[in-house]
């Protein structure tokens, strides 16, 4: 099978699953399909969710669907949340992810941030939220 054809594939898969960028639907892969990938993963993490299950009502489906409207309203991301984390989460942290996931996965890739940025979003946060730890202990 040629390159072209493993690509197209794989770019549908990805579709199919939840995970793959939008662009993918036109046959296009870049950094940024990555990006948004990636973001998917976050949102899994987030919510406990996968990224595509069908035995979820329609709207629910997808779960990046389901999921971006809530990202920037507190409450409603307190309520996404992984059950199974039981509260146990720091507020301030729970909206840095989410800003950074929505990030992520924004339908134009040109609005992604690059991997890069990424990482250094998400390790900034954790350095936050351990000085923060740090200070409470003292």
């Amino acid at each position: 099978m040629s390159d072209t054809i493993l690509l197209q594939l794989s770019g549908q898969l990805l579709t199919a699953y939840g995970y793959g960028a939008p662009e993918f639907e036109s046959g296009i892969y870049t950094c940024q399909s990555d990006v948004y990938s990636f973001g998917v993963v976050m949102l899994e993490l987030l919510t406990g969710r996968k990224s595509y299950d069908r035995t979820r009502n329609r709207g629910e489906q997808f779960l990046v669907r389901w999921a971006i409207p809530q990202l920037h309203d507190i409450d409603a991301l307190s309520r996404m949340v992984d059950p199974s984390l039981n509260g146990e989460y720091p507020a301030k942290s729970l909206s840095h992810f989410a800003d950074i996931i929505s990030r992520c996965v924004q339908s134009e890739p040109e609005f992604r941030p690059p991997m890069s940025e990424v990482v250094q979003d998400l390790v900034e946060m954790i350095r936050r939220e351990r000085r923060s730890n740090e200070s409470i202990g003292d």
